[in-house]
């Protein structure tokens, strides 16, 4: 029985390293803000009375904000008896929510990508990913952001990470310039970054992230962009193992 490729560090591998979704598949989750937090409160309240010897838990996804005044009680809740835990922060992630995060089974600390990251942020990522799963929020808007300084951001966490999140926020009529329109189509009343630019932010992340040991999920505007996407990788494939098999066939010569 062949061993299953897998990422690792410097991609020895040679994993092509891509994974696809969609926003909407990304947006499967309850969001936990002050507005339900009365109801899901009673929710992990009923799970708590049903629990025994361990935590009962739903199957249920949350999402839960770094909060300066967030509702403490609730996020304990949500931390024993919820299902599946992703923490958003825009900074770093408290200890004690570390330990928190250690002990729930399904759970995903997702910090959004700064321009540089200070040597308490590298280490606060290092502590989080010894309890959990770390992903980092890439949002790209084109030709606003250079990619290459992702990468020079991305470069002190490397081997700590487990997912780069690459996603592209579409723009009202109102953020829309003209520097943006080339590289953006018109639906649904915002403004979507064309599928082939997406698939060339990936190409150009590919082999650093790779190397880093991140697996890469670019997320995508929906399924069609999706199949789009697909289609430029298999035909990317296509000309790799053409130009493979014209360079074996002239070495033979």
């Amino acid at each position: 029985m062949t061993r299953k490729k897998s990422l690792n560090i410097h991609n020895t591998d040679r994993l092509f390293n891509l994974n696809l979704t969609t926003k909407q598949d990304e947006a499967n989750f309850i969001k936990v803000t002050r507005i339900n937090e009365k109801a899901i409160e009673r929710e992990m309240d009923q799970l708590k009375a049903k629990s025994t010897r361990f935590n009962r838990r739903n199957k249920k996804r949350y999402l839960l904000y770094k909060e300066r005044y967030g509702n403490d009680t609730v996020q304990d809740k949500v931390f024993d008896h919820g299902g599946y835990i992703y923490y958003y922060t825009t900074d770093r992630v408290p200890v004690p929510i570390i330990n928190k995060l250690a002990a729930v089974p399904q759970s995903e600390v997702v910090y959004f990508c700064k321009k540089e990251h200070t040597l308490e942020d590298v280490r606060n990522v290092q502590l989080v990913s010894m309890a959990t799963k770390v992903s980092i929020d890439v949002p790209i808007v084109l030709p606003d952001i250079n990619i290459y300084d992702y990468l020079f951001s991305l470069y002190p966490l490397r081997y700590h990470v487990d997912k780069v999140k690459i996603s592209f926020p579409a723009l009202s009529e109102k953020e829309i310039q003209e520097r943006h329109k080339p590289f953006y189509v018109f639906y649904n009343g915002m403004y979507h970054l064309k599928s082939k630019y997406k698939y060339m932010c990936f190409q150009y992340l590919q082999e650093p992230l790779s190397t880093w040991k991140m697996n890469i999920w670019l997320v995508c505007d929906s399924k069609r962009d999706m199949h789009m996407v697909e289609e430029m990788v298999i035909n990317d494939n296509k000309r790799f193992r053409k130009a493979d098999s014209e360079a074996a066939e002239g070495s033979e010569e």
